[in-house]
């Protein structure tokens, strides 16, 4: 199964109290404000959690002389310690918080700074080499023609979600989506709909763990 826009849209109008049309079968005959509740709700539970899925590697290869290189689009991880992923062949880097009052210098990189959407590497690397970059990307899916994207628009668009966790996703992303469309909490329905968006929520975050590995989410 492949969770794309169409499938999600679909199942979202099923839903009972829903008020579309549930036969869609392209994005031409999408309802605006569903697309927006849909996308909503997947934000709200990408961005909730450090799932393992949204893990990635930026590589960087350096070039001599050159110390400024394009950022991946994502939040740079912390290891346990509260230490940027950043390294330099094999040895990590250190984060500079405030790079005004560097010395312009030469060598292998030990450090590094933000610049805007660069990365910034001091000092100014001498030689190749290569900087790897762990981090949690922003994009949620891929278009038709492979494209990373932030946002489902077309109904072809897909979710990057693993075969094992998608039945969950799309049970926590179309419950969230309803309580995203109904417009008051006093509403007959928001409270049950609440209680599944809860429940089906806990339970991606615990099979994202591995099963059988994390006992701290309670059901």
């Amino acid at each position: 199964m492949t969770l794309t826009l169409l499938d999600l849209y679909n199942t979202a109008a099923s839903q009972e109290w829903a008020m579309y049309d549930n036969d869609a079968v392209s994005d031409a005959e999408f309802e605006e404000s569903l697309v927006i509740a849909l996308n909503k709700a997947i934000l709200e539970i990408y961005m909730s959690h450090d799932f393992n899925f949204r893990d990635r590697t930026h590589l960087i290869l350096t070039i001599p002389r050159v110390n400024a290189y394009t950022l991946p689009s994502g939040l740079i991880k912390r290891d346990a310690n509260g230490k940027y992923l950043v390294k330099h062949n094999s040895s990590k880097l250190r984060f500079i918080e405030d790079a005004s009052d560097l010395t312009p210098k030469t060598g292998m990189p030990e450090a590094f700074y933000i610049k805007r959407d660069k990365i910034v590497l001091y000092p100014t690397p001498i030689e190749k080499g290569i900087v790897t970059i762990d981090y949690l990307t922003l994009t949620i899916g891929e278009n038709a023609e492979g494209d990373e994207i932030y946002s489902l628009q077309k109904d072809s668009d897909a979710l990057s979600v693993p075969i094992h966790l998608e039945a969950l996703m799309k049970e926590a992303i179309i419950t969230r989506t309803m309580l995203n469309t109904i417009a008051s909490e006093t509403d007959e329905n928001f409270s049950a709909y609440k209680k599944q968006a809860d429940k089906a929520y806990k339970l991606l975050v615990k099979y994202s763990k591995g099963v059988g590995l994390d006992k701290s989410v309670k059901i």
